[in-house]
């Protein structure tokens, strides 16, 4: 059988349970730094790489700029003012560029030459013209130009128009660009390498540097989970568990978290012990006081039943007094017991342990109820082999009359009561159902609390409620190591009423 403390509940050991199956802090952080490392790797890649290429363009255009204003005179450099635009027979210097540059001269006529540099010097392309018709058709402004031409790749291309010896010519020169595409895209995969290196070794140390950053905060956690495994909810409380606070860090954020908790702990120890404090001298007043009350009244009740020789005798509306009193003092007296009961189960809850037959507890019970309930139908099921089980028999003999005695009292005539008592696991499950009208939903809550009586729709008590009855039912249970709880459902007009009442005690004694 599942133990009820498996069930979710909001408390600290709750939200840290999700906060580890969920996405911790330390993940998030590893997983940032490591995303920042990696953008800024893939944004300084891509800066060199359109950096590099530039240059690369930059100083390829210039060669050709250089190729086409050069002469004899001037071998390389830029073109001065005071210098001719062309050599003056109308010939390109192309030694410098490289290996598949092209070369062409346009005459006045339309007679065109072209060279291309080989690796042994240049050789014509009188036969290739029909591709070249591309660098043809260039304009002729002396702006360097991207051009392909077919079958053989990209190229970087530029055309200029001036007075030679022999008239107007016009010189095309042409450079390829598959060495610079070579090192662009070598650079990329080397980039793109070292951005996957770098991000690997990012989570690795970012790993390790946020693991023991958060050292601290992992403590916190800890502790708070193990305050909230602490039993708070009764008896003395004691929080002996404290968040280590080394004095160089007690400045720091996570030092001034960890001493705020530290705090918290102790303003919530002393407010728990002030609660304890208060709650047993209001125990021990009603343990005092109950145990005082049970002589006056039991001096009543003998009075007020000794008044019965005589009443012959007496007024009618003497009569009526004395039994009025007797009644009353008779209630009383069983109010008392009760809170005399309910005190000791509080102040020590030890019972006097013996072996005993559960089943044979919910027999007698049952024949009690019977006896004082002619009016409703019961019915039980044990199991043919006793039901042993270590607890104290008067407490327990008390906890079946109250669950028999609440269905008797809160349901009308001819409601059928079944109680069950059966074996599962390590736990004996006692249910007591009744087909009545049910329980207020706003009821089902506060069921087991002390003083709470029955709602008016399920008020048929002739013999009056004290409210204390399942308030013991849960009690024993406790001091038993056991649990209780209840499912119901309101009757309606289309749909029958139920109460079922279920206390789960250890076969184990706890």
């Amino acid at each position: 059988m599942p133990d009820i403390a498996e069930a979710p509940v909001t408390t600290l050991a709750g939200g840290a349970k999700r906060i580890r199956q969920g996405r911790t802090l330390k993940r998030q952080l590893v997983v940032r730094i490591t995303a920042i490392v990696a953008i800024v790797a893939i944004v300084l890649s891509a800066c060199s790489t359109l950096l590099v290429s530039y240059i690369l363009t930059a100083k390829l255009d210039q060669q050709l700029l250089y190729a086409v204003r050069a002469s004899d005179d001037r071998p390389q450099g830029p073109k001065n003012e005071n210098e001719p635009d062309l050599p003056p027979d109308g010939t390109l210097r192309v030694g410098g560029l490289p290996i598949g540059s092209i070369a062409l001269s346009v005459s006045e006529s339309g007679a065109v030459r072209g060279t291309m540099t080989g690796d042994y010097g240049t050789v014509p392309t009188d036969s290739q013209l029909s591709r070249l018709a591309v660098l043809l058709d260039l304009p002729v402004d002396g702006t360097v130009r991207k051009v392909t031409i077919f079958g053989w790749g990209n190229y970087r291309a530029v055309a200029l128009s001036s007075e030679t010896d022999s008239g107007t010519a016009t010189l095309v020169v042409a450079a390829p660009t598959a060495v610079n595409d070579a090192v662009i895209t070598a650079m990329v995969w080397i980039e793109l390498g070292c951005t996957i290196v770098a991000a690997f070794v990012a989570w690795g140390v970012s790993t390790v540097v946020v693991r023991r950053s958060l050292r601290p905060l992992s403590r916190l956690a800890d502790t708070a989970t193990q305050v909230a495994d602490l039993p708070l909810e009764s008896g003395e409380v004691e929080i002996d568990v404290r968040v280590p606070c080394p004095a160089e860090s007690a400045n720091s954020e996570v030092g001034r978290v960890s001493s705020a908790f530290n705090a918290m702990l102790d303003n919530v120890e002393t407010s728990l012990q002030a609660r304890q404090a208060s709650e047993t001298k209001v125990r021990q007043f009603v343990a005092d006081a109950s145990h005082e009350l049970r002589n006056p009244l039991a001096s009543i009740r003998g009075y007020a039943e000794l008044t019965r020789r005589g009443r012959d005798e007496l007024p009618p509306d003497t009569v009526f007094a004395l039994g009025r009193i007797e009644s009353e003092s008779q209630r009383m007296s069983h109010l008392v017991e009760q809170m005399l009961l309910l005190a000791r189960l509080d102040n020590d809850p030890r019972q006097v342990r013996a072996e005993l037959d559960l089943g044979e507890v919910a027999l007698n019970a049952m024949s009690d109820a019977q006896a004082a309930g002619p009016d409703h139908h019961w019915r039980i099921q044990v199991p043919d082999e006793p039901i042993n089980i270590v607890g104290d028999a008067a407490q327990l003999q008390q906890l079946m009359v109250n669950l028999l005695g609440n269905a008797r009292k809160h349901t009308p005539a001819g409601t059928t009561v079944t109680t069950t008592v059966e074996v599962t696991d390590s736990w004996i499950r006692i249910e007591v159902a009744d087909n009545g009208p049910g329980i207020a939903p706003s009821m089902v809550s506060q069921i087991f609390e002390r003083f709470t009586k029955a709602d008016t729709s399920r008020a048929h008590d002739e013999e009056g409620s004290t409210g204390l009855g399942l308030a013991i039912v849960a009690a024993v249970a406790h001091a038993h190591g056991g649990r209780v709880r209840v499912e119901s459902e309101q009757a309606t007009q289309t749909h029958a009423g139920f109460s079922t009442f279920i206390v789960d005690l250890p076969l184990v004694a706890r």
